[in-house]
């Protein structure tokens, strides 16, 4: 048996797998899509660039295609929240928009498959290509990035819609490239697909994401769910307090959680958290480093029982601000991350509150709107292209 440099193909669903062996110009929905290149994989899907002819116009789309062992419950889950349900994002460039979806069949059964605008590179190789200069992107830059989060956020816990994103990550952050005119077609003229290797009769593709990044995207759906809202095995949150519990719990307030656990990343360039222990470890961790008093309505769930004592030498939130920030960057950063990073999910702010009354949110606003955050997008574009 033959190995493979990326999906295993060749695992059935029953092992948990059952991936597509999707090929360069295959059609996909009856001839409506024709592959043109594979954008990349998962633990749960690939993804795929494709095109649509529509008379003289042509469309391209990604197509991510679900493994036969979840496409079931992915479609009894997610397709009423991203597809059925109506959700009005004040700005749509910012998410990838799913308008339809259908299935198809493979040696592995059957695959649900998801239409949505194409993402290109992850936001992370612009972090790592800044830390060539420091530790950590520059604050305004990263005050945008939480502009354009938070709107989603607002969007999508408003209360007639109540969906928590659970996936608001790194990875998850990614550029919209240009698909304006003849750009996206300019592009992958220039960079075109790799050849298709066969293994085991299979057809194996390279990913090769696009990468003319134009503007800033919050993916990562592939956990979001309505109410009642319950933890997903396998899914960290950020280490939200409230999913270390014994009885775990989360939330739209698990959100705001993981987005200040994002936003410290992207200022300093390390994460906030590394423990990797228990969760009683995990959750000692987050108090010492928040030096935040664990909720009195907690202290009778085990995991809380079984902290460990206080380690008073590891560095607090605000001490490792100000190792990579100066003092006036530190002193705002932290009076936003300490409205997200609370150990009591109730008192954590709600996406509202931070879309219309924080400053560091509105200065991010003002951030896209001024000369200076303009430049940065350049320099974006220009590590990108």
């Amino acid at each position: 048996m033959g190995s493979f440099p990326e999906e295993p193909l060749s695992r059935s669903a029953a092992d948990g797998f059952g991936y597509f062996p999707a090929d360069i110009n295959q059609t996909l929905d009856e001839g409506t899509y024709t592959i043109i290149r594979k954008l990349g994989w998962g633990p749960r899907s690939s993804t795929w660039l494709a095109w649509e002819k529509d008379g003289d116009d042509t469309w391209y789309w990604a197509i991510q295609i679900f493994t036969a062992a979840v496409s079931k419950e992915v479609e009894a889950k997610l397709l009423p929240i991203l597809i059925e349900r109506d959700i009005n994002f004040s700005d749509p460039s910012a998410v990838p928009i799913f308008p339809e979806s259908f299935r198809e069949t493979s040696i592995h059964g059957e695959h649900l498959c998801l239409v949505m605008k194409p993402c290109g590179l992850p936001f992370s190789d612009v972090l790592q290509d800044a830390q060539s200069q420091r530790a950590g992107l520059p604050v305004h830059v990263v005050q945008f990035t939480t502009k354009v989060i938070v709107e989603v956020l607002d969007d999508l816990h408003e209360e007639e819609v109540g969906v928590m994103h659970a996936g608001v990550r790194l990875e998850n952050l990614k550029l919209r490239p240009n698909t304006f005119g003849n750009n996206l077609q300019a592009h992958i003229g220039e960079n075109p697909p790799a050849n298709t290797q066969i293994i085991d009769g299979l057809p194996v593709v390279h990913s090769q994401p696009l990468t003319n990044g134009k503007s800033l995207v919050l993916a990562g759906f592939g956990h979001a769910q309505g109410a009642p809202y319950t933890p997903e095995s396998g899914v960290d949150y950020s280490s939200a307090p409230e999913t270390l519990l014994e009885n775990p719990t989360c939330g739209l307030s698990t959100d705001i959680w993981m987005l200040g656990c994002l936003i410290f990343e992207l200022l300093t360039g390390s994460p906030l958290l590394t423990s990797t222990g228990t969760p009683s470890e995990r959750l000692g961790e987050i108090r010492d480093v928040l030096q935040n008093c664990i909720p009195g309505h907690w202290l009778g769930d085990a995991t809380v029982q079984a902290l460990p004592k206080e380690n008073t030498s590891m560095q607090s939130l605000e001490q490792r601000l100000k190792q990579n920030l100066t003092e006036d960057e530190a002193s705002t950063a932290y009076r936003f991350l300490h409205k997200c990073l609370i150990i009591d999910p109730a008192a954590r702010a709600w996406s509202e509150y931070l879309l219309l009354e924080d400053q560091w949110v509105e200065e991010g606003q003002q951030c896209w709107q001024a000369k200076e955050c303009s430049e940065a997008s350049t320099t974006v574009r220009r590590r990108t292209s």
